[in-house]
């Protein structure tokens, strides 16, 4: 093989590659209106509230942070309604942009952070469900 289509192959292999981690690892574009809705009374406030409001980090004080997750007022000075990614609390909970992933007890499962992600997604709404 002569060398300049060698350089060509590993050049387009790179770039295929690149797309691919790129594309593969990144879960912006989820469709949340094909979703069924999320309930915050039923799915979200349980995950918050004992997750992150009992454990004395975000009771009804706020704690440190000044943000308190046990009942919908406090949980949404955390949460930029539509957009996951530029919520504090979604943040928090996937580890991104802190030092520290949330809560430090342990994470949430990943069950629970997409729930979170796709309810924030879909407006965040005060929603009680049956």
């Amino acid at each position: 093989m002569n060398k300049t289509l060698r350089i060509s192959l590993i050049l387009v292999f790179s770039a295929s590659v690149l797309a691919l981690i790129q594309t593969g690892c990144r879960h912006d574009g989820l469709n949340v209106a094909n979703l069924d809705t999320v309930c915050y009374e039923k799915d979200i406030a349980p995950i918050f509230l004992n997750s992150c409001g009992t454990s004395g980090c975000h009771d009804s004080q706020g704690g440190e942070s000044g943000y308190s997750f046990t009942n919908y007022p406090g949980v949404m000075k955390a949460i930029s309604p539509s957009d996951a990614q530029k919520s504090a609390a979604y943040k928090a909970i996937t580890g991104k942009g802190f030092t520290q992933l949330m809560p430090p007890a342990g994470a949430l499962t990943e069950k629970e952070r997409i729930l979170i992600r796709v309810w924030i997604d879909q407006g965040a709404a005060q929603t009680t469900c049956n």
